[in-house]
């Protein structure tokens, strides 16, 4: 039997996702395909990634807003790596959209997230942009 795809799994796949639509603007249902095929136990959280991947590119200038608005001052969207812009996308989409995931766990994700895919400063600078969103969010 094969291995059930975990969702910190699922998200590590819509990340790539979000990554390679904002680098390349691709075609979803492409990417998709081309996803389903790298990783075929993707199949068993389909919903989550393509309601995620659409979520995000849809809400993208609510997003971005929401991040500008926390960043300090001085600093743009452009300043910060495409990872972590991507990650904090998606962990805010999760906050605020994705009712199954709790604050915590879209925080600790997007941290792990950054530890593999961004440099040895984006876990902190993400932590520290996604807590002041959350504590924004629930004043």
């Amino acid at each position: 039997m094969a291995k059930r795809q975990t969702r910190s799994e699922a998200r590590r796949a819509a990340f790539t996702q979000i990554f390679q639509l904002n680098q390349q603007g691709d075609d979803k249902g492409e990417m998709l395909e081309h996803l389903l095929n790298a990783i075929p136990e993707c199949e068993d959280n389909l919903g989550y990634i393509q309601s995620v991947v659409n979520g995000v590119d849809e809400r993208r200038e609510e997003l971005n807003g929401i991040i500008s608005a926390h960043l300090k001052k001085g600093w743009t969207l452009s300043r910060i790596s495409k990872v972590s812009h991507t990650i904090l996308k998606l962990a805010v989409y999760e906050i605020k959209y994705v009712d199954d995931v709790p604050e915590k766990v879209a925080i600790n994700e997007a941290v792990n997230l950054a530890k593999e895919y961004g440099s040895e400063d984006d876990p902190k600078f993400v932590n520290g942009i996604l807590g002041a969103i959350v504590k924004t969010l629930n004043a």
